[in-house]
């Protein structure tokens, strides 16, 4: 898995609102997804989102990103 797959996850999670569609929009599976952004995330030694049961909220360092 390259950098610019895991940017791409990312900023389709962004655009989409949520993991889920974002896997669907990219025809990958949500684990998939999810260890892509969390791949991310441990590279950049920063939360890129906040997420819970009902929300998906991009912080100012994934904003930044």
């Amino acid at each position: 898995m390259d950098l610019l797959t895991r940017m791409a996850t990312f900023v389709r999670i962004v655009e989409t609102g949520s993991l889920s569609a974002a896997a669907r929009r990219l025809r990958l599976s949500l684990p998939a997804v999810s260890r892509q952004l969390r791949a991310l995330e441990d590279e950049l030694g920063a939360p890129l989102l906040l997420r819970t049961t009902r929300r998906l909220t991009v912080t100012e360092t994934g904003r930044a990103y």
